[in-house]
């Protein structure tokens, strides 16, 4: 049994491994067993079987591009549209940016906006007659009268 048949590989990886281990097993042995005596060789020296032959680099190498070669060639078959090169840019021009020109002073004029409401008088809707009053004096009014709708329990509450 080969060692691709022990591993338990299945399909078209099953037979180029089965295929590629019974290369390297004829390989092994077609080699004549007695070479011809050369000046300066040892007969009791033997070649070396567990070297990598030499045509297993191209053969490596070309099933490494084949793959490549099928990787590309399904990918494009699967996204079609991918390799088209398409104009993405904007139909609608953009908003100009509105910078920021000096933050510090945008904080201050900010903050400065927001005290003026706190503390000063001013309509909040004068169509139906609503105004805002400075916080200070909105907060005298609720301690003396109280809230309007607000329950009598929490009145009470409040109050101990």
């Amino acid at each position: 049994m080969d060692k691709a048949t022990r591993i338990g590989r299945s399909g078209v990886a099953g037979a180029a491994a089965a295929l590629l281990f019974g290369w390297l097993r004829q390989g092994r042995a077609r080699r004549p067993k007695h070479k011809p005596q050369q000046e300066g060789s040892n007969p009791d020296t033997r070649f070396e079987a567990r070297d990598t032959p030499p045509w297993l680099f191209p053969v490596l190498g070309g099933l490494a591009a084949g793959l490549i070669v099928a990787v590309v060639v399904s990918l494009l078959l699967i996204f079609p549209n991918a390799a088209r090169d398409e104009n993405h840019a904007l139909t609608t021009p953009m908003p100009e940016p509105r910078l920021q020109t000096d933050p510090v002073a945008d904080l201050k004029r900010y903050k400065a906006q927001a005290m003026e409401r706190l503390t000063g008088y001013g309509w909040a809707d004068r169509a139906h007659g609503i105004a805002h009053i400075p916080i200070n004096e909105a907060m005298r009014r609720v301690a003396e009268h109280g809230i309007a709708d607000w329950p009598a329990d929490a009145r009470r509450g409040a109050q101990r």
